[in-house]
């Protein structure tokens, strides 16, 4: 099974308005924050807060190329950083970042170029389960295949956040810490968290 098999399609993300799509990408990123980069709260917070705004249309476009830039980079260094130490650790640090970049990317786009760019976002942030199931973080009981079983409940997450979104958009538009509000707005994942899903012991870098 692979993520191009899994991954949503266009059709299922058609009745989406360009604010739901946005906010889509952004709990795409949320989902995948136990592996943030040391020292990138700060940078990662500013991204999703310019996602959320973008999808009112309230934030400017402008600043888009630099925090997109500022957090691929700060992936690509962790990654780097981390290759001799801990790889797989490095590798989803990486798609973290690159997971919110990509959504930012989103910010700036309109109609297919835009759904192509929540959808990779996606992708992104599901390529952190098949990582570490293929490094073999995953516990699963025996028989079941780690890789199929960490993305299908990645992406049922992500599924399961269509409908929901689709139906909390005005509370969200009006709250008054709308990425807390995002955050909230339902669970992450569908049933118990995985246990892969919680970071391990952060390496210093």
């Amino acid at each position: 099974m692979t993520l191009r098999i899994l991954a949503i399609k266009r059709s299922e993300i058609k009745q989406l308005s360009r604010e739901r799509l946005l906010l889509l990408g952004a709990r795409c990123a949320m989902r995948v924050e136990p592996w943030l980069p040391p020292d990138t709260e700060t940078m990662w917070s500013r991204g999703l807060e310019h996602v959320v705004a973008s999808a009112f249309s309230e934030s400017d476009p402008a600043d888009a190329p630099t925090l997109r830039r500022r957090l691929s980079d700060r992936g690509v260094i962790a990654c780097d950083s981390m290759r001799f130490v801990d790889k797989t650790f490095g590798e989803c640090m990486s798609y973290t970042t690159q997971a919110l970049a990509r959504a930012i990317d989103a910010t700036l786009d309109f109609g297919a170029p835009m759904k192509k760019a929540i959808i990779e976002a996606a992708k992104l942030s599901a390529s952190i389960a098949a990582v570490l199931a293929h490094a073999g973080r995953v516990d699963v009981p025996p028989g079941v295949d780690a890789v199929d079983a960490a993305c299908v409940a990645m992406w049922d997450a992500i599924r399961a956040d269509i409908p929901v979104l689709a139906g909390r958009q005005a509370d969200l538009k009006n709250a008054e810490d709308r990425v807390r509000a995002l955050r909230d707005c339902a669970p992450f994942w569908v049933g118990s968290a995985p246990g892969w899903a919680r970071r391990p012991d952060a390496v210093d870098l």
